[in-house]
């Protein structure tokens, strides 16, 4: 009996590998195991009264900070009932952070949250790369999860020709930081397997992945791992030989692709056509520099950007006005100003700054990039499950001595 109840106890240990594991999987079990996981960490925190630890790094004081803020700005806030509650529970990741850092600090989970991350990857990794080679037909898998009630896989992502269950931004951003992730391990344990991992990850997001936030973090990334992680020349320039030899290639149409769209997308917003993904981008940025200029100090409150987006689109002359109406700017810094005017800026931008400041390892130093990226091209902590794999990466890789040597192949 007491085998079992120790066991009980102990299984705790599994929930943050569980939630990491799902996240390019599941976003329903991701998001229950990530609350299981904060709600251990807090009985833990309250059961041996060790508070402090939750504020032994600046940036878990700057997530206290941020949303202490959030929480004042809803007695001001001109969004609605339901924005600024919608609101508040998207940002409470930023509270979920020194929890997730304490639970692994006390199980000293690191291996086994970056060996389970690594190994739900992998599989989507694969899946990914059948997808696109029509290996197997996904059309199966997406209508036995819709018939049954399981999931409800959206249309971009089972008409996306790389994209397994999630969009593929979150797709992209992941991978690129699994391939990062990979080619270190690979360094460190001398390991071919991870080797192969990391270039096949980094051939699906440069070359398959319609993400140009992936591409941006994956490019950062590769660079840091060609100055830190890569100590020999010759690696180096063989490295930078084969990724342009591929750009010419056939498979290079797709980064081609891409950059002639930004290039579109340029031109469409010249002419006053601003329906691309870049257009809305410029118009939602647009929005949030007319918010901070109207309301600089304390923003306009918690959940506010689709009601300042309704206002400032109705005095405009832009054309089907509701078509730009959006809650979710996808950029971080200009939900956040929103919000927050210039003194919730300043701590985002604390936030980021700690991030870089406190980077004691390469790994924090790539994810730091990840994160800063992902702020500017996205709305990092709105959004969901792009939110939920950074703060697990946060707590991960916050801890003083990260090991990460544990075979799992």
């Amino acid at each position: 009996m007491s085998l079992i109840i120790n066991k009980i106890k102990n299984a705790d240990i599994y929930i943050l590998p569980l939630a990491i594991f799902f996240v390019l999987i599941s976003s329903a079990a991701t998001n229950l195991f990530v609350l299981l996981a904060v709600i251990l960490s807090v009985v833990h925190c309250v059961h041996k009264r060790n508070y402090l630890i939750l504020f032994e790094k600046n940036i878990f004081k700057i997530c206290f900070l941020i949303y202490l803020l959030l929480l004042i700005s809803a007695s001001y806030s001109f969004g609605s009932f339901e924005e600024i509650i919608g609101s508040l529970k998207k940002y409470i990741k930023f509270l979920y952070i020194p929890f997730i850092y304490y639970l692994i600090k006390i199980h000293k989970s690191e291996k086994l949250i970056i060996n389970f991350f690594i190994l739900g990857t992998t599989i989507v990794l694969f899946l990914s790369y059948m997808k696109f080679y029509n290996i197997f037909d996904f059309s199966y898998v997406y209508d036995f999860l819709r018939n049954n009630n399981i999931a409800s896989p959206k249309e971009k992502i089972v008409s996306d020709m790389t994209s397994v269950f999630q969009n593929y931004i979150i797709q992209g951003i992941v991978l690129s930081f699994y391939s990062f992730l990979c080619l270190y391990k690979a360094k460190e344990e001398n390991s071919y397997i991870y080797y192969l991992l990391s270039i096949l990850s980094l051939f699906n997001v440069l070359f398959l992945n319609n993400s140009r936030a992936a591409y941006i973090i994956i490019i950062l990334l590769l660079s840091l791992s060609f100055f830190i992680i890569i100590k020999n020349n010759k690696v180096r320039i063989f490295s930078v030989i084969i990724i342009f030899s591929l750009i010419f290639t056939q498979f290079g149409s797709n980064l081609e692709n891409r950059v002639n769209n930004i290039s579109q997308d340029i031109n469409l917003i010249e002419t006053k056509n601003y329906k691309s993904s870049l257009g809305l981008r410029y118009i939602w940025a647009k929005i949030g520099l007319n918010n901070i200029l109207e309301r600089p100090l304390i923003g306009s409150g918690v959940g506010s950007y689709k009601f300042t987006s309704v206002t400032y689109l109705s005095n405009s002359d832009i054309n089907d006005k509701e078509y730009f109406v959006t809650d979710n700017p996808h950029n971080e810094l200009v939900n956040m100003s929103t919000q927050l005017g210039v003194v919730g800026s300043i701590f985002f931008l604390l936030f980021l700054l700690f991030l870089l400041k406190e980077s004691a390892h390469v790994l924090t130093l790539g994810a730091s990039f990840l994160i800063i990226i992902s702020s500017i091209f996205n709305s990092a902590f709105y959004d969901n499950m792009l939110g939920l794999f950074l703060v697990i990466i946060i707590g991960l890789l916050y801890q003083n001595k990260i090991n990460v040597k544990n075979e799992v192949f």
